[in-house]
């Protein structure tokens, strides 16, 4: 329904456009003639068919301006105008629907939010909570390097051992929920 008000809405348009363009100013149906009530007048509608057949001056009030528009200024104008309201039409409707439809995204942040919360900002103003070893207050301190050195022969060595093919659940001293 909505679609079809804008079409019939492009034709008035179009042709106020095209009497625009001509040299007779704004022109609209006039809003108090005619026999049954409409809250944008009854000569709106019923001018429709004298718009279509290329009459300019169909449903105007009166006197009619002199310089109204010719068939072909009125076809075009028409045409024109449908089609930027079939594009605009368009735009709304795949806006709406990636905005409420069902393939929305639901819950996401906005770029600048995103930033706000996660970009690099954020992240160098807490990076003393996150690598304290690194820009804590006691960063620069002379802390004794740790130095790893290979393990040798791991046959060697009782048990088993992490990161050998064996899980974690299964190394000595793992405890149960209930042993907790």
């Amino acid at each position: 329904m909505a679609t079809l008000f804008v079409i019939i809405i492009g034709i008035q348009l179009g042709r106020s456009v095209a009497n625009l363009l001509a040299g007779a100013g704004w022109t609209w149906p006039d809003a108090n003639a005619g026999t049954f009530p409409s809250p944008i007048g009854t000569a709106f509608w019923t001018s429709l068919r004298g718009v279509l057949g290329g009459h300019a001056d169909a449903g105007l009030p009166t006197p009619v301006p002199d310089d109204l528009a010719g068939r072909g200024l009125v076809w075009g104008s028409v045409a024109l105008t449908e089609l930027a309201l079939l594009a605009a039409t368009i735009w709304a409707g795949v806006w709406a629907y990636q905005r409420w439809g069902p393939g929305r995204m639901r819950g996401m942040a906005t770029a600048a939010e995103a930033e706000k919360l996660l970009g690099v900002t954020r992240l160098r103003k807490v990076a003393g909570i996150v690598r304290p070893d690194l820009y804590g207050k006691h960063a620069n301190a002379a802390a004794a390097p740790v130095h790893r050195t290979a393990a040798g022969d791991l046959t060697e060595q009782p048990g088993p051992q992490l990161g050998h093919g064996l899980s974690p659940w299964l190394l000595d001293g793992r405890r149960t929920k209930e042993d907790r």
